[in-house]
């Protein structure tokens, strides 16, 4: 008779927990803002099925990469985003060249495409050795004078000429396990897996030039400032730390998280940073001083990304939760959130 009557009780509490929870308020997201993603190609992306986003440098344009392909919305307007299409749709990373031309993005085929922004033309295809399975390209990045575009997949980093579309120079990692990888004009981060170390390889000898050391966990981003000056790393330490890059110092260590930092960008002048971390929110700090300066919230799942638009106004950031929300860097308060384009199919102008 007891264990009935234990389980009698036991029932009436899982039902009394779903009544519960289905009084609870639940937050609400804006009005068609989160992302309808293909059947069957959620596991191998965020799972909002945002890979990265960057703004064209006269912030006319942002680019999308997505488990769909590359969105490339007009900022300017409300008309529907083009679509970039290839026979293998999924993008990990994009890059706009520095006169805001030529746009690359990055393939879980391991391919590099340029694109004309104007006409959304496929103008190039990177194709790297066919020896091994390289996986995705992680990340893709046009240096400085805008004629080399550094990639880079699990195995290796190669440098193409975009003036001559050719390839320039490969280097393999040395380890397939790694956290996150990052460009400036004059070297290549890697940041590892092992012993929560990240090192500073120079692109043109090859040569490690520094080893940095701090994090107590793994480093899941790395960010330079856009003098290269500066580099920025976010780990599941919940802590971010500035390293000077001329000299491998440690400058300072940002607390405030309450989880871990899943991406980083600094502003165009350098002087602040932003930061998307697990907790849901976004924080923006001086990065002259490492102060905090807002604390963005809004997004009800982790967020994996954040880019400054380039005069520093707006802030950009995506999320677990299938937005992509707009905010206002001065006052921190939210400006609007990207409507998700209604259809996916393949843009007419695929080349």
């Amino acid at each position: 008779m007891k264990k009935v009557l234990l389980f009698i009780f036991f029932a009436l509490g899982i039902v009394w927990v779903f009544i519960l929870a289905s009084l609870v308020p639940r937050r609400n997201l804006p009005e068609n803002s989160q992302w309808q993603l293909p059947k069957n190609r959620n596991a191998v992306f965020n799972t909002s099925g945002i890979n990265d986003i960057q703004y064209s440098p006269d912030g006319t344009r942002l680019a999308v990469a997505s488990s769909i392909g590359v969105w490339l919305y007009d900022m300017n307007s409300g008309k529907e985003p083009a679509l970039l299409t290839t026979d293998i749709p999924g993008a990990f990373s994009v890059s706009f060249s520095p006169n805001g031309k030529t746009l690359a993005s990055g393939y879980e085929d391991g391919l590099v495409r340029l694109w004309d922004v104007n006409t959304a033309k496929n103008k190039r295809t990177f194709i790297m050795k066919q020896d091994l399975d390289y996986g995705e390209v992680s990340n893709v990045l046009f240096n400085r004078d805008g004629d080399t575009l550094m990639s880079s997949s699990i195995y290796e980093v190669n440098l193409w000429n975009v003036v001559t579309n050719t390839h320039k120079q490969n280097f393999r990692i040395g380890v397939q396990r790694f956290g996150r990888i990052a460009f400036n004009a004059d070297a290549v981060i890697i940041a590892r897996d092992e012993n929560n170390t990240i090192r500073l390889l120079d692109a043109a000898t090859e040569k490690e030039k520094k080893i940095l050391k701090g994090h107590t966990k793994r480093i899941k981003s790395v960010a330079f400032s856009l003098d290269g000056r500066t580099l920025a790393s976010g780990s599941w330490d919940r802590t971010v730390r500035l390293w000077d890059v001329a000299t491998g110092r440690h400058k300072r260590t940002l607390k405030g998280h309450r989880k871990s930092i899943n991406g980083i960008a600094f502003s165009a002048d350098g002087q602040m940073l932003a930061t998307a971390s697990r907790d849901e929110t976004v924080r923006l700090w001086d990065a002259t001083t490492g102060k905090q300066k807002k604390t963005l919230k809004g997004h009800i799942a982790p967020v994996n990304g954040a880019a400054f638009s380039p005069d520093g106004r707006t802030i950009v950031s995506w999320s677990n939760d299938r937005t992509i929300r707009l905010w206002d860097v001065d006052t921190g308060k939210f400006k609007k959130a990207l409507q998700y384009p209604k259809s996916s199919v393949t843009n007419p102008a695929k080349k």
